[in-house]
C-alpha cells in the first residue's frame, strides 16, 4: 500500500478530539520542542504545545491499545489488537513510519515496550491462548521476530511487559498473580516464573497491576491493587550471571489502599500513579521523597518525563526535588502537565498542574453541529456534555449531569436551543450559549434515540426505545398567553418495532412541515401536524409498508434533482437506498447504496447554500480574529455550483460521501475507515465543509475536511453511465457475466416478439416492461411480485413502456441483493415458520406446502410443481424427500443445491472495508447468482498526512 502524500481526498482527517487513557501518554519535549504524544481510537497524535497543531499518525485499522517511546523521545511504537493488526515504529518529529510489522501476532498485541536505545521492541500477544512473547531487532530486515517464545500454558495471561533500562537482554512480564522473568543474554530466549508472591512471603498479596526493574540493582518490583508493591530479588545461592531466578523478598506499601495504575523509573527515582489521582516519588530505598496529591484529574494511568537530563541535577532531598517536567494521563481522558515546582507549592491551583488535553470520558453517542457557528456539542456516557469550537480546536463549555447519561443531541435551527435526550427517557432543552437548563420533559420509558427540530424551530420531535414518537411545540403558555414555552403535544406509538429514523421535511414554515418516522417493522409513518394539538394529541396521517424483508435504518430529506423538491431517501439493512415520493410515500426508485462497513445508519445532506455559507463566514468573522497559522475552511472545495452531496456513516468503521443525484454509480461515492469500531454519530458544519464523526465506545471525535472536488474527479475518472455499472460485474464489460446478461436480454426481446413464428422480427433493442420480472430471474435475481411491480412502476413513472439494455443493467445492479443467501439464513427462515432446528424438530412437509401456498405471495400448485421440476427433477416435495418432515439443511441441499461443507456464511455477511478495493463474489449455489463488485473504500494507510487510497 503506497503512501500518497500529495493526493487529494474527499475526506481528510484534520483534528482528533479524544484521548485513549489506557494506551498511555508520552512527553516528547526536549531542548528543541515542547510536544506530547497520545492516541485516540486508531490514530496516534503528536500535539505541538506551542503551535497547538496536531500531527496525526494514521495506519492502524483497530484501536491502538499499546504504545512505547524511546529514551530520547525520537521514536514511538504503536500496536493494536484485532483483524489486520499492526506494530508500527514512527519518527516522532516527522510523523513518518519507519517500520511496520503486520501482523506482529495472529490476534494482535496486548502490551509492548521499547528498549531505551530504540533498537528492540518486545510484544505480548493478545487473544486466545497460547500467549506469545516476541522480540524484534528493528535494525534487521523482515517481519520475523528475533525471538519468540510461548508463555507457559499453566501460567495466566500476561498483561504488561517491560525492558530492563540497563540491560535490554532482560525483560519482565506480569499477569494478575504470576510474574515471569525473561532473558536472551545467552543467545536464546529463556524464561522463569517464580512461585507466587503470596506463597513466598506467606501473607496475602493483592492482584498485580504491572512489573518493572529497579535501576542500579538486580531487583524488580510489582505493583498491586491495594497500593503495595512486591520486591523481587535474585536467589542468593545461584551464580551471579543467572539473573532469571528471582523470588519475592518483601512487600512494601507505596500508596494508601489505592490501586497503583502505573509506575516508571527515571534517574534512580521510582514514580507511581494511583487510582486516587496521586503521583508519588520514591528513592532507591523505596522511601517517599515527594508527592503530588492535588492534581485532581482522576485515576493516573500514565506518567512520562521530558527528555531533559540537566533538570535532574541535584535531586535527592525531600525539600529539594529536582526532576524534569512530566505529564500525567488519567482515566478521565485528561493529560496534565506537571513540574517539580508543584511539590510543596503554597498555592492549591499551582499544585494542580496545567491541563493540556481534554477528551471524552466514556462512550460518545451524541453529536450536534451548530446551524451557523463553527461549534458542535457532544455527549458521552459519563453524563458529560461538551461544547466545542472546531475552528479554534478548543472546549468552550462543559456540563455534568449527575445520574444521567446523554445519548442524542440536536440544535434548534436558530442555534438558541440545544435539546438533549438521555438514556432514562428524560429530554432537556438547554441554552445553546450557556448550557443552562430551560425545560425538562419526562415522557418516555426508554432511551431517547432520535431528536429533530422542524425547519422553522416551532416543532421538536423525539423518539425512544419504547417505540413512541413525541411531538413538542413552542407556543403561548396555557396560563399566560403572552409568554411562550415548550409543551408536549402528544405521543404516538405507530410502530410495532423500534424507531430507526425520524425526520422533518425541509419546509421553511410550520404549514409545510412534515414529520416522518421509519421503524424496524418496515413501516413508514407520517404524522398529521395540522391536526396536532394538546387536546387531540399527535395524530397519524399515513402509514405505509416500505419494505418486505429489509428493515429501514436511516432516512433524510434530500434534493436529488436540481429541478425538483426534496425527496425522502430511506436506507435499509440490505444496502439499498429507497427514494420515496414526497406526496404518496411510495418508493419511486431503488438504488444500490455503499456496500462496505455494514448498513447505513446515518444520512446527512451536506449544506451547499451559498447564502448560508456566506452568512456563516460573516458570523465567524464577527466572533473571532483570524489567527496566523490556522487553516482556513474555504480550502476544502465546495464542488461544482449547484452540486449536492450526502454524507453517510455505516454500522461499522466506515464514513463517506455520495454525490447527487443518487443513481447507484459506485464511482460517485467514497468511503474510508473513520473509526476502528462503530460510527455512533455524524454531523456536518453549516457550510458543508467539515464533517464530524463520533466513535461510540472508542470515546473519540474526528474532524474531517470535505473536498468534494476530489470526489468529482474520482467520479469522472472512474466512468459514468452504463460502463460504471458494467464494471461492478465479475470480469467487467468483457467478462462472462456481462455476456450472459446480453444473451438473456436478447432472448427476452425475441420472446416478447413471439417465439413460435417464421415471420421476420424487427429488433429494437428494447424489452417491454412485462418481461422485466422474467428477465431478472433468468439472470439469477429472484424478486417478489411486489418488487417486480415496484420496478415496473419506477420505469413507467418516467413515461417509458420498455427498457434498453443499459437501463436494464442499471435495474439489475441496483435491485439485486447485495449479499447472497446462506444456510444460516435458510435455517432462520425455518425457525420463523415454527421449526426448532437446534432441537432437531423439522417442519412437517404438509405444513411447509400449506405455508408456501397460502402465506405472503402464495405460490399456485402448478407454479410450485414447475419450480420443483426445475430445481430437483420432481414435481412435489414428497417425491423429493420421501419423508414426512423437512428441516433447513435438507431443504438447502436437496432443493436449492447448497453444497455441504461450503463456507457460505461469507456470502451473507455484510462486506466490510479492507486495505484493498473490496471484490467479493456473492453466490446462491445452484441459482446462477453473479458476483458483484463493491465500490472502492479508502483505508487510512500508514501516513501522517491523511487517508491514502489502497491501490
Amino acid at each position: 500500500m503506497a503512501e500518497l502524500p500529495d493526493a487529494r481526498h474527499a475526506l481528510s482527517l484534520q483534528w482528533v478530539f479524544g484521548v485513549a487513557p489506557e494506551a498511555g501518554a508520552h512527553s516528547l519535549s526536549d531542548e528543541n520542542r515542547s510536544a506530547i504524544f497520545y492516541t485516540s481510537a486508531h490514530t496516534g497524535v503528536v500535539l505541538d504545545l506551542q503551535s497547538q497543531t496536531q500531527l496525526l499518525l494514521q495506519g492502524h485499522r483497530n484501536a491502538i491499545c499499546a504504545t512505547a517511546a524511546s529514551e530520547d523521545r525520537r521514536r514511538i511504537a504503536t500496536a493494536d489488537a484485532g483483524p489486520g493488526s499492526m506494530l508500527v515504529l514512527w519518527d516522532s518529529y516527522s510523523g513518518c513510519p519507519l517500520r511496520s510489522i503486520a501482523p506482529p501476532h495472529e490476534s494482535g498485541v496486548r502490551a509492548i515496550d521499547m528498549s531505551p536505545d530504540a533498537r528492540y521492541v518486545v510484544a505480548l500477544s493478545a487473544g486466545p491462548a497460547p500467549q506469545l512473547l516476541s522480540l524484534w531487532d528493528l535494525a534487521a530486515d523482515g517481519d520475523k521476530p528475533l525471538y519468540s517464545l510461548q508463555v507457559d500454558s499453566t501460567a495466566e495471561e500476561q498483561l504488561s511487559v517491560r525492558f530492563s533500562p540497563e540491560a535490554p537482554t532482560e525483560i519482565v512480564t506480569a499477569g494478575g498473580r504470576i510474574v515471569i522473568f525473561w532473558s536472551w543474554a545467552s543467545g536464546t530466549l529463556e524464561c522463569y516464573a517464580p512461585e507466587e508472591a503470596g506463597a513466598s512471603l506467606q501473607q496475602p498479596v493483592s492482584p498485580l497491576t504491572g512489573s518493572l526493574f529497579l535501576p542500579g540493582s538486580r531487583r524488580a518490583l510489582s505493583s498491586t491493587t491495594d497500593g503495595q508493591a512486591v520486591v523481587w530479588d535474585v536467589v542468593s545461592n545461584v551464580p551471579e550471571a543467572d539473573t532469571l531466578r528471582r523470588r519475592a523478598v518483601k512487600l512494601v506499601r507505596l500508596a494508601s489502599r489505592s490501586t497503583i495504575r502505573c509506575a516508571v523509573v527515571m534517574h534512580g527515582l521510582l514514580f507511581v500513579g494511583t487510582a486516587d489521582g496521586h503521583v508519588r516519588a520514591f528513592n532507591s530505598e523505596l522511601r517517599l521523597v515527594a508527592w503530588f496529591e492535588d492534581i485532581a484529574a482522576g485515576p493516573v494511568t500514565s506518567i512520562s518525563f521530558s527528555h531533559d537530563a540537566a533538570a535532574w541535577e541535584g535531586k535527592g532531598g525531600a525539600d529539594d526535588l529536582r526532576c524534569a517536567d512530566f505529564i500525567v494521563g488519567t482515566a478521565g481522558a485528561l493529560i496534565v502537565a506537571c513540574s517539580s515546582a508543584m511539590f510543596g507549592h503554597p498555592s492549591l491551583e499551582a499544585r494542580r498542574g496545567t491541563l493540556l488535553v481534554q477528551g471524552q470520558e466514556g462512550a460518545v453517542h451524541g453529536l450536534a453541529a451548530h446551524p451557523a457557528l463553527p461549534r458542535f456539542a457532544s455527549t458521552c456516557g459519563a453524563g458529560l456534555l461538551h461544547l466545542w469550537d472546531f475552528e479554534e480546536r478548543r472546549l468552550l463549555l462543559l456540563r455534568l449531569f449527575d445520574g444521567l447519561s446523554g445519548y442524542i443531541l440536536a440544535f434548534s435551527p436558530d442555534g438558541a436551543l440545544l435539546a438533549v435526550g438521555f438514556t432514562n427517557g428524560t429530554l432537556k432543552l438547554l441554552s445553546a450559549t450557556s448550557l443552562q437548563e430551560l425545560h425538562t420533559f419526562r415522557n418516555f420509558k426508554g432511551c431517547v434515540r432520535h431528536l429533530c427540530f422542524s425547519a422553522d424551530g416551532a416543532w421538536l420531535a423525539a423518539a425512544a426505545t419504547d417505540r413512541a414518537v413525541a411531538l413538542y411545540r413552542f407556543g403561548p403558555n396555557a396560563t399566560d398567553p403572552e409568554k411562550h414555552a415548550w409543551e408536549l403535544i402528544g405521543r404516538h406509538r405507530a410502530h410495532a418495532g423500534a424507531v430507526t429514523a425520524l425526520a422533518f421535511s425541509t419546509g421553511e414554515d410550520a404549514a409545510s412541515a412534515r414529520l416522518i418516522s421509519c421503524g424496524e417493522d418496515r413501516m413508514l409513518c407520517e404524522y398529521d401536524l395540522g391536526r396536532a394539538s394538546v387536546q387531540d394529541g399527535l395524530q397519524l396521517r399515513k402509514r405505509t409498508r416500505l419494505e418486505q424483508t429489509a428493515a429501514p435504518t436511516a432516512c433524510a430529506w434530500v434534493k436529488n434533482a436540481l429541478d425538483a423538491g426534496p425527496s425522502l431517501v430511506v436506507a435499509n439493512d440490505a444496502y439499498k437506498l429507497r427514494i420515496v415520493a414526497s406526496d404518496s410515500l411510495v418508493t419511486c426508485r431503488t438504488i444500490l447504496g455503499p456496500t462496505h462497513g455494514g448498513p447505513l445508519l446515518h444520512l446527512r445532506p451536506l449544506p451547499h447554500d451559498p447564502e448560508l455559507a456566506a452568512a456563516s463566514a460573516e458570523l465567524r468573522a464577527e466572533l473571532r480574529d483570524d489567527r496566523p497559522g490556522k487553516e482556513a475552511a474555504d480550502g476544502a472545495g465546495a464542488g461544482p455550483e449547484g452540486a449536492g452531496y450526502v454524507a453517510y456513516a455505516c454500522e461499522d468503521k466506515v464514513a463517506g460521501l455520495v454525490r447527487l443525484p443518487l443513481d447507484g454509480n459506485p464511482n460517485a461515492s467514497m468511503g474510508l475507515i473513520a473509526h476502528p469500531g462503530e460510527v455512533s454519530s455524524l454531523v456536518a458544519s453549516p457550510d458543508g465543509r467539515w464533517l464530524i464523526t463520533a466513535g461510540g465506545s472508542d470515546a473519540s471525535i474526528h474532524l474531517w475536511r470535505v473536498d468534494t472536488d476530489a470526489l468529482d474527479a474520482a467520479a469522472t475518472s472512474g466512468g459514468t453511465g452504463a460502463d460504471a455499472f458494467a464494471a461492478q460485474l465479475d470480469g467487467g464489460k468483457g467478462g462472462p457475466v456481462y455476456s450472459e446478461l446480453v444473451d438473456y436480454f436478447c432472448y427476452a426481446e425475441l420472446r416478447a416478439l413471439g417465439e413460435e413464428t417464421t415471420e421476420e422480427r424487427h429488433l429494437t433493442g428494447r424489452v417491454p416492461l412485462s418481461e422485466i420480472g422474467n428477465l431478472l430471474r433468468a439472470c439469477g435475481h429472484y424478486p417478489t411480485e411486489r418488487e417486480v411491480d415496484d420496478i415496473v412502476h419506477e420505469v413507467a413513472a418516467g413515461g417509458a413502456d420498455s427498457v434498453d439494455f443499459d437501463s436494464f443493467l442499471r435495474i439489475y445492479i441496483n435491485h439485486r441483493p447485495a449479499v447472497g443467501i446462506s444456510n444460516a439464513s435458510i435455517a432462520a427462515a425455518f425457525d420463523a415458520l415454527g421449526a426448532n432446528n437446534g432441537g432437531g424438530c423439522p417442519i412437517p412437509t404438509s405444513e411447509l406446502l400449506r405455508v408456501l401456498q397460502s402465506h405472503g405471495e402464495a405460490i399456485a400448485p402448478d407454479d410450485l410443481a414447475q419450480c420443483l421440476r426445475a430445481l430437483c427433477g420432481v414435481s412435489s416435495l414428497d417425491e423429493a424427500f420421501n419423508a414426512d418432515c423437512l428441516d433447513a439443511k435438507a431443504f438447502a441441499e436437496t432443493v436449492l443445491g447448497f453444497e455441504v461443507g461450503v463456507d457460505d456464511e461469507r456470502a451473507s455477511e455484510p462486506p466490510h472495508a479492507s486495505h484493498n478495493v473490496i471484490t467479493f463474489g456473492v453466490g446462491v449455489p445452484g441459482a446462477g447468482f453473479k458476483g458483484l463488485r463493491a465500490s472502492p473504500v479508502l483505508d487510512l494507510g500508514i501516513s501522517s498526512r491523511g487517508a491514502t487510497e489502497a491501490m
